[in-house]
């Protein structure tokens, strides 16, 4: 599968960022979104869309779920993640299906593509906690 961007900038730090389905903007004076705030974004939409077609499957429901995603960069270049921790918080789930959503968490780690890239260089930290 393909994708495709278009990301326009004038003489100044930010600019617009388009695609098929939308368009949002970007910046490095603080005006918007950050290159890597959009990237992490992207690991964690991934994360979950993988995360939900396993649970599907499953049939196992949760009323709502916040991922707390922090990602800390390498002093030295090029400055990639060094650790990415990722707190998620789910509510609406049964005692008794706490670990099966544990195991399709666990599951969504290992299959989400983005998700592999990061662990290639960086330390991945997860806590998941129900309320």
């Amino acid at each position: 599968m393909a994708y495709n961007i278009t990301s326009t900038f004038g003489d100044e730090n930010h600019g617009i960022i388009e695609s098929k389905n939308g368009k949002t903007t970007v910046s490095f004076e603080g005006k918007s979104f950050s290159p890597y705030e959009l990237f992490l974004g992207g690991y964690v939409s991934c994360l979950h869309s993988t995360f939900k077609s396993i649970t599907d499957k499953k049939r196992i429901h949760f009323d709502g779920v916040t991922y707390d995603v922090t990602g800390v960069k390498r002093e030295e270049i090029p400055t990639t993640l060094k650790i990415l921790t990722t707190v998620i918080v789910f509510t609406g789930v049964l005692k008794e299906k706490e670990k099966a959503i544990e195991k399709s968490m666990a599951l969504a780690e290992r299959y989400c593509s983005i998700s592999a890239m990061i662990n290639m260089v960086a330390e991945m930290k997860f806590d998941i906690i129900f309320k």
